[in-house]
């Protein structure tokens, strides 16, 4: 099991095994990449390339998929992945990111959800390919997972949305067919409260039996902007953490704005003393495994 840390700064937390820095959030702000960080890169989603291109955001009958619009709960704007501008630009980006860093991990490299996308050139393209419209879909999103496989010579990390059972209907995202591209993948699980950890688990236990690559979990932690009273407490974060373990995935990402909201869960996980001890009778090997990483902390915040 190995432990990354997740960070939208430039900044390399204490205590984990690699770090993962977000170059390119969906906002669609580029930062340079570290060359000893690896980096994720949002695709299509980028609410700045949709301000200056409107024209290129992903449609429905539900309306486009653009910040605001809460018939699909997006908050950030979301480009149709048959954009040919975009997508080329995307491959020459995420080659020069892969030149410059350890490895890719990619996020919003599908469809942006369910009914995506009805603009004039996809309905041509469906029209055209003479597939129904999941398998249309579905051809799209892998042939341009194939794509950017050729253009990143390190380490790909595919990430997916954390629905198991219908991300083929709603994003064009075929298990099967990203494990022919992906070294690894990344289910996002991020959400601001992870105080029932038994969903978590139970979608972790989904994402073990039907992965055939090895896989992490991104748990959040404290994002930019975040005020303490809003995000995961430190308890929860370490018993969802201890669930999702004894599950026997690969690893964990844990995402912060930078090292400073990092360190301060450290800090506070390591006072959960009794917590801990309680969390050690929840499994076996890999129960002790995270829990004997947390208390490794020791030697960084004291």
């Amino acid at each position: 099991m190995k432990f990354g840390s997740f960070t939208f700064q430039p900044q390399k937390p204490k205590g984990f095994d690699f770090h993962v820095f977000r170059v390119k959030p969906e906002t669609g702000l580029r930062l340079q990449p570290k060359l000893d960080m690896q980096s994720n890169i949002a695709v299509f989603a980028d609410t700045q390339t949709v301000q200056n291109h409107p024209d290129w955001v992903s449609q429905s009958s539900l309306g486009p998929a653009k910040f605001g619009n809460n018939n699909f709960n997006i908050y950030w704007s979301v480009i149709c992945p048959t954009q040919p501008e975009y997508r080329e630009d995307q491959l020459r980006y995420i080659r020069e990111v892969d030149r410059q860093s350890q490895g890719i991990w990619i996020n919003s490299q599908y469809f942006a959800d369910h009914g995506h996308c009805t603009c004039p050139r996809c309905q041509e393209l469906h029209k055209k390919s003479g597939l129904g419209w999941v398998e249309w879909r579905r051809k799209v999103v892998t042939d341009f997972i194939g794509e950017i496989r050729d253009v990143v010579k390190k380490d790909l990390v595919l990430s997916i949305q954390p629905d198991p059972v219908s991300s083929l209907e709603r994003y064009g995202v075929d298990f099967n067919d990203f494990a022919k591209y992906a070294d690894a993948f990344n289910v996002v699980m991020f959400s601001k409260n992870y105080a029932t950890p038994w969903y978590w688990e139970m979608l972790t236990r989904g994402f073990k039996k039907l992965l055939t690559k090895p896989f992490y979990i991104s748990l959040y932690v404290y994002g930019p902007g975040d005020n303490p009273q809003d995000v995961p407490t430190p308890s929860e974060l370490l018993t969802v953490s201890t669930r999702c373990a004894r599950v026997g995935l690969d690893g964990f990402l844990y995402l912060t704005d930078g090292e400073k909201e990092m360190l301060d869960f450290q800090k506070a996980a390591l006072e959960k003393v009794e917590l801990r001890e309680r969390l050690r009778t929840y499994g076996g090997e890999p129960v002790n495994e995270f829990l004997d990483w947390v208390s490794s902390w020791k030697e960084i915040v004291t």
